[in-house]
């Protein structure tokens, strides 16, 4: 999937903007901070994620000023098949979003996520190597929606019972219920979780092992060391030692209920949900029993980073069927001169398809767009293509 033109109106700084024959490899955005140019790669996360990998308030995006930010994108497929996907977003209050995809009015996101897949690396992402595991559940929730629909649905379904599960256990602890008058009114939300959230957890332990060899073939390449990059899942933080992952051999529908009834007076005295796969680890280890959270290096971190996204692109390039485009904001500024140097040569290979970075440094990236023809450099100062 590629993206030929982009198209913003009072989004962020971006009073009118079209972005017209973008290159099919590199597409370098560049300007000063506060020139608009992530607020671009924000437009195509916009319309292909649903939401900014920046924020999770819509409402920050509209300019200034202005009650309603319109953005669209036209792609072609890797099959020459055109897609057009666009977005309003009305500040309010209430806030409202339109959805329009191919013409048509969408009322969910499963209806547009994975329909043009994209991999987003941003500096703030190192959290996910080196921070706690909410930002690696993130991280499989976003590889796997794109990668399946069915999964997208189960998880979305998910959110919805359990902040319902959520509220009863939360009023349940405000007024100091027992655990024996609530469950009633918590049978049926415990059933969806348990339904939904066996699902997911299937999909999440298949996804760590078609992942791994990925993980540490993409690794390999980046750096000449001997490291042995791995990831482990562990559902429900659960230590996996009696546990097999392969596809068929846990029962974790019967795994979830265990634990639901093990906490099930705990719930009820905190208020929340202590079960489920919204509780899942994923682990990241540099070596074997080395977790890279605790024993990495910052090199160890950069690199681990950028092989997980360069795994995730060869991931989705397979389970979608359809080439992800791939945004880099603000990335060669945190990254070596060797690393920087193979991630770009990677892209104006095409072998990362096509991929969109911002920069401050104009200069680094002219080299490589005088020597191929399928690059394209844009200055952008204030929120105007200069």
């Amino acid at each position: 999937m590629r993206a030929e033109t982009v198209r913003l109106r009072n989004f962020r700084n971006h009073s009118e903007t079209i972005v017209r024959e973008l290159a099919p490899k590199i597409n370098v955005l560049v300007g000063l901070n506060g020139a608009g140019k992530t607020s671009l790669l924000e437009a195509l996360s916009l319309c292909t994620l649903t939401k900014s990998f920046t924020t999770y308030s819509d409402a920050v995006l509209v300019r200034r000023g202005e009650q309603t930010l319109e953005t669209d994108v036209h792609f072609v497929s890797d099959l020459g098949v055109p897609h057009k996907v666009s977005i309003t977003v009305e500040a309010g209050p209430p806030l409202k979003k339109t959805i329009v995809a191919n013409s048509e009015r969408i009322r969910s996101a499963a209806d547009v996520v994975g329909l043009a897949p994209v991999v987003v690396l941003t500096p703030d992402e190192k959290v996910m190597t080196g921070g706690g595991p909410l930002e690696r559940r993130r991280f499989l929730n976003m590889v796997l929606s794109q990668a399946s629909r069915a999964y997208l649905e189960d998880e979305l379904e998910y959110r919805r019972a359990l902040k319902q599960r959520n509220a009863i256990l939360a009023n349940a602890r405000k007024d100091r219920r027992s655990a024996e008058y609530t469950q009633p009114m918590l049978a049926p939300w415990t059933e969806l979780l348990l339904k939904n959230g066996a699902r997911i957890m299937r999909g999440r332990a298949r996804f760590t092992e078609e992942f791994r060899p990925r993980l540490l073939e993409a690794y390999s390449m980046l750096s000449q060391s001997r490291e042995e990059p791995s990831l482990t899942y562990q559902p429900m933080g659960l230590e996996p030692t009696s546990l097999s992952f392969q596809e068929g051999m846990v029962d974790f529908e019967s795994l979830l209920a265990q634990e639901a009834a093990r906490v099930e007076i705990e719930e009820v005295r905190r208020g929340a949900t202590l079960f489920g796969p919204h509780r899942d680890e994923l682990m990241l280890f540099i070596n074997p029993g080395q977790e890279a959270r605790l024993y990495a290096s910052q090199g160890q971190h950069k690199t681990l980073l950028v092989a997980m996204k360069l795994a995730e692109f060869e991931y989705l390039r397979e389970a979608a069927h359809e080439t992800p485009m791939l945004l880099l904001d603000d990335v060669f500024s945190e990254l070596d001169e060797g690393r920087a140097n193979q991630l770009l040569e990677l892209a104006a290979s095409g072998n990362l398809g096509q991929t969109f970075i911002t920069s401050t440094e104009g200069a680094r990236f002219e080299p490589i767009a005088s020597r191929i023809s399928d690059c394209r450099i844009f200055r952008m100062k204030q929120g105007v293509i200069e």
